[in-house]
């Protein structure tokens, strides 16, 4: 169980510690903006279920901020009361205008703000609902390939995976990659225009339709449909966009027999909202002490985000030819838990690769690398 996230913003000292507190006791995970700039920039940082939010601030007052988050597609849908001392029906007219999802008066019961709180919450997890309930219908399987850094290989196994679900096994993937601002997988496979997607998060989210996505595919040579994302860093602003992603999720997962995402690293508000989603998970890792110690905390976490730790498959990628490294075996028992496969290192094979645009199964079809790629497309299967 994952507590849900209040973000209380209110100018005064004293009604953040004793609101805070009074939160705190009911089990929320309660944190403090004391202007609307503060709340802004702790939005923009990490996304809060719930905002409680006061209107007479110093710099930015409550309306404003509630406009603001409203006008930002990361946090549109946000759950927003108000929650303040003007209690003119004027004030009230204005902060629904504004965006509030309901407007409470101070002084409150805590029992009615408690009662406020939980229905607002309640309802704005139907949205997360109707989305899996749309996934579980006639769809394909959610791949999801994730690491707990970056440089490990993520984007490297999600290209082969997907060419070789298709190539031997027959099976119609599409290839999407999630991380706008870094997007690998269009230049890997040679693409050069890979902003295709930003149409599409200028879009209302429950605008988005198959159609749209499906003019958005590149057509892989290999018979791979390819989502790509924009590589140019300003477009990480992107990167957060969670709802985009869960409709593109939804729609395309059910033109396809497999849609792998390639979901990077770290963990994003994106990826935690995709992963439960998603019916396998390979978890990217390498054999360093450090690293593993990261990995095995985020495997730690997927259950808080609702994830069956039956679904995730461990791809231990060995990057290079090194005797410092940790075994396999010492990985597992790291991990406290079973390899699916193990990669053998091949810079030399993938640096060429990814120069030619040409995924390494294809280029050198008969390497060991190639059997490896088989062994878990087989396991997934």
């Amino acid at each position: 169980y994952m507590a849900d996230r209040v973000l209380l913003v209110d100018d005064d000292p004293d009604t953040l510690r004793l609101v805070s507190l009074m939160l705190q006791r009911q089990g929320y995970d309660v944190e403090a903006a004391s202007s609307g700039t503060q709340a802004l920039k702790m939005i923009g940082e990490e996304t809060p279920d719930l905002i409680l939010l006061d209107i007479m601030m110093p710099d930015i007052d409550g309306f404003e901020v509630a406009r603001r988050i409203r006008s930002t597609a990361s946090s549109a849908n946000l759950p927003i009361i108000m929650f303040t001392a003007k209690a003119e029906v004027e004030d009230r007219v204005k902060g629904f205008e504004a965006g509030a999802d309901d407007y409470l008066t101070k002084p409150t019961q805590p029992r009615e703000l408690f009662a406020h709180m939980n229905a607002i919450l309640n309802r704005s997890k139907i949205p997360d609902t109707a989305i899996s309930s749309t996934l579980s219908a006639d769809r394909g399987q959610v791949i999801g390939v994730i690491a707990n850094k970056g440089g490990l290989g993520v984007t490297t196994l999600a290209i082969n995976l997907a060419v070789m679900l298709h190539k031997e096994y027959r099976k119609d993937v599409i290839l999407a990659d999630f991380r706008p601002g870094q997007g690998q997988i269009g230049l890997d496979l040679g693409y050069r225009k890979t902003d295709g997607l930003n149409y599409i998060f200028g879009k209302n989210p429950n605008e988005v339709n198959t159609e749209m996505l499906t003019e958005k595919l590149e057509h892989h040579p290999s018979g791979v449909h390819i989502l790509p994302a924009s590589h140019h860093p300003r477009d990480s602003r992107f990167i957060d966009y969670a709802e985009h992603y869960e409709q593109i999720t939804a729609h395309l997962s059910a033109e396809t027999n497999y849609f792998i995402i390639d979901l990077g690293s770290p963990l994003s508000q994106t990826s935690r909202k995709i992963l439960p989603l998603c019916d396998k998970i390979i978890l990217v890792v390498e054999p360093v002490p450090n690293t593993l110690t990261q990995a095995k905390l985020l495997l730690d976490d997927f259950p808080q985000f609702g994830i069956d730790l039956d679904r995730i498959y461990v791809a231990l990628v060995n990057r290079v030819q090194s005797g410092v490294q940790l075994s396999w075996s010492q990985v597992q028992e790291t991990l406290d838990r079973s390899l699916t496969v193990i990669f053998t290192p091949i810079p030399e094979l993938a640096y060429q690769a990814s120069a030619d645009g040409v995924p390494v199964i294809i280029q050198h079809s008969d390497s060991l690398t190639t059997q490896q790629y088989h062994k878990l497309a087989a396991k997934l299967l």
